[in-house]
């Protein structure tokens, strides 16, 4: 059989069947036995006059040599191993968008040209212009990716062609057309597709009067409060935060201020008696009071239950051994002189029982020598894990118990300061790795037995087995990446659960990375930020500074979060945003 003979019988054999030979002629993963298996289906008596006689009226080509052929193609097939697939999106001439899967995409191309796939056509909608595509490694994730871009409006398409991903968020966002924050996107009537056919817009426009919305009160006003609030801008809900600073982050942001101590009983039971619901954006807070005002009818995000088993270290590794709960060995420490009689433990991890935070509270220890380093307090020592990778993952749970996971993130931590140094998300791993991290991470959710927002923090040890560090009970520095590169980001997540509204999509928009922009050595005072211009010319950089105006080293001023496709290029801009931004006093 020559060869432009079998391209034309394979170009007959998808116009006859183009759903088998998607199913068959795309996969390369699969032995020779069973694709043969699959295209012998094509050529089996009882659907031969349905697909043998057109393609023989066309192509003359006898049964014997027709099964020859398969088996020809079969081996072409198993034979090349394919390096990618890719999902893109063709313009077409009425100004539309048709999108499809290949694994050739300069050959699918110029059959889209020669009219091979006329059905998919009309005499106004040809094709014009391949205007994007993503070249995706495996065939599982290309399908998923081929059904959601063909779910998508044309606005949304026309967005991720254009590389504007910030509209591409506020058009997965959208439910309030009539908030300024969807008036900076071109001629809103026509952005969305209901519009153009005239359709009543399907959305309920989120308006309410004070006297309907829901009080929702945060305990602390730090740069989360902060995030938290802009996120509430987009829904019916009366704000109101406490902090013992009046000049906080979250502070101006917010509809009520008051100034108190979020430990301190009275001041948290008096702030959250006239609310609807609470949450909290640090867990040094006093739990008894959320306990009392849980009792009287106020939904506090977390329980108080589960928030006290995690504000403690302690309580937090009983309970992760309590459920079988993967952790790392431990051993309770009332005091310094328990902790050196625990020489043969090292070397380990002592962290505070209760205050830690930011990895304050938290100490390496070792050898012996360096045991005069850990705290004259109840604490736990924990076994040390030789660590492959740091992964965090963040589970949502509403309050019927139903939970969503957000995409794993690849932490890279500080060694010095023990803060986040930057994170990529989604993180590389295996797929028996990530299953078993998210069956662990919906365990430890589950046991706690609370709606919110939970970060489970894990470890992935040089033999891969998977061990829990710490869960935190609240929006996490692991999940700011969400704002940008997420459908439904931690914080607008957090407002659903609190306020009713189903779960949102936790799904990439891209690939993403953030930097922490931390308070440089050697300086302490009124914060200036260097080289931010540079960083603000660099495309799909978002830039967050958090309010804070005095600096010290290593404090949290802000962070930086980068889109792209490549990993490649999210790991160079990290770099060179590492290096060009410093906050510093002048």
């Amino acid at each position: 059989m020559q060869a432009d003979e079998a391209d034309n019988y394979f170009l007959e054999l998808k116009k006859e069947n183009k759903k088998i030979v998607r199913q068959v002629f795309i996969r390369k993963n699969v032995s020779t036995s069973q694709i043969l298996n699959k295209l012998l289906l094509l050529i089996c008596p009882e659907r031969s006059r349905r697909v043998l006689r057109p393609i023989r009226a066309k192509s003359r080509i006898e049964p014997k040599e027709m099964l020859d052929n398969l088996i020809y193609f079969a081996l072409m097939i198993y034979n090349t191993r394919q390096e990618a697939y890719y999902v893109y999106i063709i313009l077409c001439g009425d100004g539309s968008y048709y999108t499809g899967l290949t694994d050739d995409l300069l050959r699918r191309f110029e059959e889209h040209l020669k009219g091979v796939y006329e059905d998919c056509y009309t005499a106004i909608r040809q094709p014009l212009e391949l205007k994007y595509y993503e070249t995706i490694p495996f065939l599982q994730d290309a399908v998923d990716r081929e059904i959601q871009l063909k779910g998508w409006s044309k606005a949304k398409k026309q967005a991720l062609i254009e590389g504007n991903f910030h509209k591409l968020q506020l058009l997965a966002e959208c439910q309030n057309l009539s908030h300024t924050k969807y008036k900076s996107i071109n001629a809103t009537a026509s952005v969305f597709d209901f519009a153009q056919t005239g359709q009543e817009n399907p959305s309920t426009p989120l308006r309410a009067t004070k006297n309907t919305m829901k009080k929702i009160g945060i305990l602390g006003g730090g740069q989360l409060g902060r995030m938290l609030l802009q996120a509430a801008a987009n829904y019916p809900v009366e704000t109101f935060v406490m902090e013992n600073d009046d000049d906080c982050p979250a502070a101006h942001l917010c509809d009520h201020f008051t100034k108190g101590n979020i430990s301190s009983y009275d001041d948290v039971y008096h702030f959250g008696k006239g609310l609807d619901a609470i949450t909290i954006e640090i867990e040094s807070v006093n739990a008894d009071a959320l306990e009392q005002l849980e009792k009287e009818g106020v939904k506090v995000y977390p329980k108080p239950s589960a928030l006290k088993t995690i504000k403690n270290k302690i309580l937090q590794k009983q309970f992760y051994k309590d459920h079988q709960i993967p952790s790392s060995d431990f051993i309770i420490t009332k005091n310094i002189a328990e902790l050196k009689e625990q020489a043969g433990f090292l070397p380990a991890v002592h962290k505070l029982g209760e205050g830690g935070y930011d990895g304050r509270g938290v100490q390496l220890i070792k050898t012996a020598n360096e045991m005069a380093l850990g705290f004259d307090a109840p604490a736990v020592l924990e076994k040390m894990v030789p660590i492959a990778k740091e992964i965090a993952l963040i589970v949502a749970v509403n309050d019927n118990g139903e939970s969503t996971l957000y995409p794993p993130v690849d932490m890279v931590f500080d060694p010095h300061l023990n803060l986040l140094s930057y994170q990529i998300s989604p993180a590389e791993l295996p797929d028996k790795t990530l299953w078993r991290m998210e069956a662990i991470a919906i365990a430890v959710v589950k046991a706690l037995q609370s709606p919110g927002i939970f970060a489970v923090e894990l470890f992935v040890d040089k033999v891969g087995e998977v061990y829990v560090n710490e869960t935190a009970p609240r929006v996490h520095n692991s999940g700011h990446h969400t704002i940008e590169a997420n459908y439904s980001s931690q914080f607008d997540m957090l407002w659903r659960i609190m306020l009713g509204y189903p779960l949102g999509n936790t799904e990439h928009i891209l690939p993403a990375a953030i930097v922490n922009v931390l308070g440089a050595d050697g300086h302490s005072g009124p914060a200036y930020y260097e080289g931010l211009e540079e960083i603000l010319k660099i495309p799909n950089v978002f830039v967050h500074v958090y309010g804070k105006k005095q600096t010290k080293p290593g404090r949290k001023m802000g962070h930086i979060t980068i889109i792209s496709k490549e990993k490649q290029e999210l790991i160079h801009q990290v770099n060179r945003i590492k290096q060009t931004l410093k906050v510093i006093t002048k």
